[in-house]
């Protein structure tokens, strides 16, 4: 189960406790957990820096972010911002499916698997690999995944 809150909203971080562990606790009690900061770029926007501090707040910090991770059991911590690169929504869903597998990986390095997966795709003598990979990209647009 991915528990995402709005790294630029405290209140959000406040909900994962309050409402979200509860829920999951209930209705998947041996589900793995990972706890999502969402819009870390949002962290150092002017902005948002000003319109916090007239609530007298601040954005959520990472450190804030981990400990509440440990607080509820989640396998890992991990932000991601849809504006920038480093840390996107497909890494998010990448350490998700690693955790799925028992393999928590904090550092994500997308680049090297995505590599060496066209790499294996298409190697010679294993064209069942490439099949398999055209037909997932064929029936990706007629269905979704739960993880």
């Amino acid at each position: 189960v991915l528990i995402c809150f709005d790294i630029s909203r405290p209140e959000t971080l406040d909900s994962v406790l309050k409402k979200w562990k509860g829920e999951i606790q209930e209705f998947c009690p041996n589900t793995k957990m990972l706890l999502v900061g969402c819009k870390s770029d949002l962290r150092t926007d002017v902005s948002t820096l000003v319109e916090l501090s007239n609530h007298r707040q601040t954005p959520v910090s990472y450190d804030q972010g981990a400990n509440m991770a440990k607080q509820i059991g989640a396998a890992t911590y991990i932000e991601c911002s849809a504006l920038q690169s480093e840390n996107s929504v497909r890494d998010i869903f990448h350490v998700a499916t690693l955790a799925c597998v028992n393999k928590t990986n904090k550092n994500v390095k997308r680049n090297k698997s995505q590599r060496a997966t066209k790499r294996i795709s298409h190697m010679p003598g294993r064209p069942e690999l490439t099949t398999v990979t055209t037909d997932l990209r064929k029936d990706k647009a007629k269905s979704c995944t739960v993880m």
